[in-house]
């Protein structure tokens, strides 16, 4: 009985383990442990224009990696803008940090459909209204995730960052808010960084720690259980 516990939870562990880079993850920084570490980007100056530039509903766009999006899309149908943190956009990203806006009236939910799926994907975003807000972002599938911000003017680089990993066959990422001070449809966001391939989000060692500590423990009350 007690060999064949402690195999089951060691196999347990190893399910677990893999199970972290599987299946698809929310994550809430850009790069490093448990972070989404992407292997592309989409710079918005180079494919939409300098700030202040008018974004066409619809317009596509090409990531450094050669990924396109075909349909920039925000939902409620006007066009969105390009701003830049310090210059149109005074918020709590890190200056200069280049923005697509959704407009206001808010033009949001805000869409990417790209033309070859990807694996992740993830930007700082930030209310336009100041205060306390919930961002969302989602595939086309409907998994999503949800994650708590602070909007102010520090101008920081404090502005939450929200994404998906580990979630193969993406073809349509849709950031939007859920709840916030005034007009959610009216947000903004920095660079999108995407992952391609294989790159799966691992948690960080400290919560693996806890996962196999937590498992021992489990083994050995299993044996007090059965007094082995």
């Amino acid at each position: 009985m007690k060999v064949r516990l402690v195999l089951t939870l060691a196999a347990a562990l190893v399910g677990m383990v893999s199970l972290a880079g599987a299946s698809a993850t929310g994550v809430t920084c850009r790069t490093g442990p448990g972070c989404l570490n992407g292997t592309d980007h989409y710079g918005w100056t180079a494919q939409l224009g300098p700030s202040f530039t008018p974004i066409p509903n619809g317009s596509s766009v090409t990531s450094v990696g050669g990924v396109e999006i075909n349909h920039v899309l925000f939902d409620a149908g006007g066009n969105g803008e390009r701003l830049d943190q310090g210059n149109g956009w005074n918020g709590n990203f890190s200056p200069g940090d280049e923005l697509i806006w959704t407009n206001s009236p808010g033009q949001g939910p805000l869409t990417f459909d790209f033309t070859t799926p990807v694996s992740g994907f993830g930007a700082q975003i930030q209310a336009d209204f100041l205060g306390a807000f919930t961002a969302q972002v989602c595939d086309q599938n409907g998994n999503c995730f949800t994650e708590n911000g602070n909007s102010t003017g520090a101008g920081d680089g404090s502005a939450i960052f929200i994404g998906l990993a580990n979630d193969p066959g993406i073809t349509s990422a849709i950031f939007s808010l859920t709840s916030c001070v005034n007009d959610c449809a009216d947000f903004a966001i920095n660079q999108m960084d995407i992952t391609t391939g294989s790159t799966p989000v691992i948690p960080e060692p400290s919560s693996m720690v806890l996962l196999g500590t937590g498992l021992i423990g489990l083994a050995g009350a299993a044996r007090r259980r059965f007094g082995k």
